[in-house]
């Protein structure tokens, strides 16, 4: 949705890393297994399951046949922990195969945060039929005009000789680890780079993974609050979520706009992995201030966030959202901010050229954030 903002890409190059990449080959069973034992976790940052039973039938044709399949790519978080950075679809169809349910199409979101929430689908949803319908493989006729045979198979009435093929079949899962420096850059960088081959991960879902944490959780939540829907002006989660970007960096400015030195991603980045490390208490913090902004703002039309076209100008919430929370976090009183000084703040020419070009830029950045400042609270 490339209305929300464009993003940025750094062309930066980065410096050495310690890193170990060690292959397995798993077998379907085991990969069942180490996913049912959430061994294997699928992060909120990834989509929901996109594809349909045919697509999905293929894949388990190749299994059976014991054809290639492409590797997976694994993030080792810890000891025997190991998240998803790309071959969900193929590790879910092996899942839902198994388990012998589809997802409706309707109802795939919901499911992507069960995942988050329980690390599997629990067998009473697996048992909704207004959430799963049989998955029964679907292929259509041969050549010859028989009937495929796998079509309308199902995982327990595969014969043995193809049901073992399946449960045997190997995959070679490539899991990922950094050694040093204990930053996480080396494995922005890994996926950034095969994102660029085809995986198509936005920045934003690629730091979901790698710096998982409560934090994080609480951006997840907020971005579904509807008082936030409402001020982005869109009701529908951003697939990419580059709206949850809009949260990380809103935050990440007002916990320390100084640490920003001209590149979004690193800046957002490093305050990914600072936030790692949040307690309970800062991280109640956050959301207090979050919605004590939302109240700051309440006299202020939610459009008048939007630029002509309609889109959310994401350098004019990060201003205001910054100096609102930071002049909350030192008043006693309520802080109120006005539609007439919002709209002053708008007229000026200056915050205008801030908001709309290299509005990454050092300068840019440091202008926007003290005109905000003066005209929300008529500073001079």
């Amino acid at each position: 949705m490339s209305e929300y903002y464009d993003i940025q890409n750094d062309d930066s190059s980065v410096v050495s890393y310690d890193i170990s990449i060690i292959p397995n080959d798993f077998n379907v069973l085991t990969i069942n297994s180490l996913i049912e034992s959430n061994i294997i976790s699928m992060p909120a940052f990834q989509r929901n399951y996109v594809w349909d039973k045919k697509r999905a039938s293929r894949f388990i044709e190749s299994l059976i046949l014991g054809l290639p399949v492409p590797q997976i790519f694994l993030y080792q978080l810890e000891r025997n922990r190991y998240s998803i950075i790309d071959g969900q679809q193929r590790l879910l169809t092996i899942y839902f195969f198994i388990k012998q349910r589809f997802p409706k199409s309707g109802k795939r979101a919901f499911l992507r945060k069960e995942f988050e929430k329980e690390g599997k689908i629990t067998e009473e949803i697996l048992n909704d039929n207004q959430i799963f319908q049989d998955f029964k493989l679907q292929f259509t006729k041969l050549e010859t005009g028989e009937n495929h045979p796998l079509n309308n198979q199902m995982y327990n009435t595969l014969d043995a000789d193809k049901k073992n093929s399946l449960d045997l079949m190997p995959i070679r899962c490539m899991a990922i680890r950094q050694n040093k420096p204990e930053d996480n850059g080396a494995m922005y960088e890994i996926f950034n780079r095969l994102n660029t081959g085809g995986i198509n991960l936005s920045p934003q879902e690629i730091r979901g993974c790698i710096y998982e944490s409560k934090f994080y959780k609480l951006i997840y939540k907020l971005n579904t609050t509807n008082e936030w829907r409402k001020l982005i002006g869109k009701v529908e989660e951003d697939d990419k979520f580059r709206d949850v970007e809009i949260l990380l960096r809103s935050f990440a400015f007002y916990y320390n706009s100084g640490d920003y030195s001209g590149s979004m991603i690193k800046f957002l980045n490093r305050f990914s992995r600072n936030a790692m490390l949040f307690k309970d208490k800062e991280i109640k913090m956050f959301e207090n201030v979050f919605y004590k902004f939302i109240e700051a703002c309440s006299d202020i039309d939610p459009k008048s966030f939007l630029n002509n076209n309609g889109s959310f100008n994401v350098s004019l919430f990060d201003s205001v959202f910054t100096v609102v929370s930071k002049k909350i976090d030192s008043n006693i009183e309520k802080i109120k901010i006005t539609q007439s000084a919002f709209d002053r703040l708008r007229r000026d020419s200056k915050f205008k050229e801030a908001i709309t070009h290299s509005t990454s830029h050092v300068d840019s950045v440091k202008s926007r954030l003290d005109l905000a400042e003066k005209y929300l609270f008529e500073t001079k």
